[in-house]
């Protein structure tokens, strides 16, 4: 099984850039809108803390996202040190074409399986991407971030 994870990720990322065709996304802007959408006016602390990235990262991520006009950064009314993150019209149209471009790749991902493989599959995704939490939070405890 060696590698096979990395190259499904891969390939998923790949089909999924393919199925948005001419949005001009990055790799990861996808899910930075996604979650924005879920929490209009998120800080930008926390979009990093449920990103599992690091703030510097956030904040390079929003600045491109701003400047594409699909996100409006504004400093928060009661903490002038935080910045807060909001969808444009533009932006929030786009998160919709990028959940019906994930569902579409999911659906094609899982042809063939049954409903109980598909269950259980998440199940596995799911602990894989909580096992990569855990030690992604014990590498950034311990070097300060």
């Amino acid at each position: 099984m060696t590698g096979q994870l990395v190259l499904a990720a891969r390939s998923a990322r790949t089909a999924l850039l393919h199925t948005l065709g001419n949005t001009e996304i990055y790799p990861g802007q996808d899910n930075v809108l996604i979650t924005i959408g879920k929490s209009d006016g998120i800080t930008l602390r926390d979009l990093a803390e449920k990103l599992a990235v690091r703030p510097p990262t956030v904040t390079k991520t929003i600045n491109r996202l701003v400047a594409q006009g699909l996100v409006e950064k504004r400093s928060s009314e009661t903490d002038l040190r935080q910045s807060r993150a909001f969808l444009t019209n533009e932006g929030a149209a786009l998160v919709e074409k990028v959940q019906k471009a994930q569902k579409s790749l999911e659906r094609r991902a899982l042809a063939g399986f049954t409903d109980r493989e598909r269950k259980s599959f998440r199940r596995y995704l799911i602990r894989v991407q909580n096992n990569l939490a855990e030690e992604h939070t014990e590498v950034t405890s311990d070097d300060g971030g």
